[in-house]
């Protein structure tokens, strides 16, 4: 594959893109009405129902058959892998988790639209000579393929993974100020209900004192609110790390949300006692009283800008609202959110105490340590009247760790590695597959003596 041109699709793309393209193109060649009635001589009635049915429909049906078709074209093609590679090296080859035959299907799910857009210009070039159906169906078969070959070939699966990661963040942040914004107008419509009927019998004197008192009413039943969904958010993220598929996207960062205070706590102290939910509650507070000055700065901006709300048309409010929306996020992302991972992670007093310990170290603290055996024959000696003392010997230096680890990496083994050579060098997750020496193959987190060295990516 060296010699390969770089222009041109491998062989393994070229598989992959008319697949894709031959799927996808039969499926609506085959439910298109014209072929049931015509080939296939359907009742009258079926025939009626099929033609009213919209176009559309059978397009996005052809599309969501690619998730299912490549999830079994790519465990077929596992399998066939599988045994090949028992009947030559008479070794169980690695399992293939259900997850990467699914990821196949996503792939080609997301890669058709831009695969057909792509292939146009092919594919009008072999419409040129077309004088039939059947013409037609290979001039879409071939364009699209040619497009989608390049498409697997230049990864644009990963271009993709970027793209929605981006994106991805951007929606949680956006859903995490929708909650910040709701979750006082649902604790505080109580109040709001008990203000408006009360409000015929209070006096007007007091219309101050009881804006300010729903005021504060609202705000504290908000902090109750988001204490009481961090909470349970707590309870929910350990519950899904305990079924959570090892091989499946999210797995690691689930482990490490359990692995923090927030979700440690939250098993063995009750809601009015876990102190990091009424502290992660704060901070939410903090950010919806930081929302609302930003909200009163931008509207101030914006009186200066376009004039009285009144006088406002709809792009100025769609300009204004855009603007807040953006600010909204921005503070949330980079105040906001790294302010609750701190709150929620807990302090790492033992990671400091340790480095400050190792500070005040003197520069002789790398010799070994005094025997132990020698040190206790002196103190024996020193209660029976004997004046000398054999001079303590520094324990001999531990061995160095042997490389008895490998790591399987594209389809090889590599190495060996000592276990700090594989957080250093391979930077293992609890995921790689690892063996020592000539053992089985196995997940690194299920070694309980490789859980320190894991990465947590």
């Amino acid at each position: 594959m060296n010699n390969w041109p770089k222009f041109l699709p491998d062989p393994t793309s070229c598989a992959r893109g008319f697949a894709l393209s031959i799927s996808f193109w039969l499926i609506v060649y085959l439910l298109w009405p014209n072929v049931y009635y015509y080939s296939y001589g359907f009742s009258r009635r079926y025939w009626y129902t099929i033609r009213n049915s919209d176009f559309q429909a059978v397009i996005t049906f052809a599309w969501l058959c690619q998730i299912l078709l490549f999830a079994f074209y790519h465990w077929g093609v596992t399998k066939v892998a599988e045994w090949v590679e028992i009947r030559r090296h008479n070794q169980q080859p690695p399992t293939v988790s259900a997850w990467q035959h699914w990821r196949e299907g996503v792939i080609a799910f997301l890669t058709l639209p831009a695969a057909i857009v792509m292939g146009i210009p092919a594919i009008a070039l072999f419409m040129l000579p077309v004088n039939s159906s059947s013409g037609a169906l290979v001039a879409l078969i071939l364009g699209s393929a040619i497009a989608s070959a390049y498409l697997y070939h230049f990864r644009f699966a990963k271009l993709l993974k970027i793209l929605f990661k981006f994106l991805g963040i951007f929606y949680a942040d956006l859903l995490k100020i929708f909650e910040l914004l709701l979750v006082p107008i649902v604790s505080g419509t109580p109040f709001f209900v008990l203000t408006v009927v009360t409000a015929q019998i209070m006096p007007k004197q007091l219309l101050p004192l009881t804006t300010f008192l729903l005021v504060i009413c609202v705000l504290l039943s908000g902090i109750v609110g988001y204490a009481a969904l961090q909470y349970w958010s707590a309870h929910l993220v350990n519950w899904a790390a305990t079924w959570w598929p090892a091989d499946s996207p999210g797995y690691s960062r689930l482990q490490a949300r359990k692995a923090w205070k927030h979700n440690k706590t939250a098993t063995s102290q009750s809601f009015v006692r876990h102190t990091t939910s009424w502290h992660l509650a704060a901070n939410d507070a903090t950010n919806l009283i930081y929302l609302n000055c930003l909200s009163l700065i931008l509207a101030f901006f914006g009186y200066v800008l376009f004039g009285d709300l009144s006088e406002l048309t709809q792009t100025p409010e769609e300009i204004l609202g855009l603007v807040a929306v953006l600010a909204w996020v921005a503070l949330w992302h980079f105040w906001g959110w790294p302010r609750e991972v701190e709150i929620a992670r807990g302090k790492p007093e033992a990671k400091k105490s340790q480095s400050s310990a190792k500070k005040k170290r003197s520069p002789n603290s790398n010799s070994a340590p005094p025997n132990p055996v020698e040190q206790e024959l002196n103190q024996l000696k020193a209660t029976t009247g004997m004046n000398r003392m054999k001079p303590v010997r520094r324990s001999a230096q531990p061995t160095p760790e042997v490389p008895q680890w490998y790591v399987f990496r594209s389809g090889e083994a590599k190495g060996p590695y000592t276990k700090l050579q594989l957080w250093e060098i391979q930077e293992i997750t609890a995921r790689t597959k690892v063996r020592r020496g000539e053992a089985e193959w196995q997940r690194a987190g299920e070694i309980p003596e490789l859980a320190a060295y894991l990465t947590q990516k």
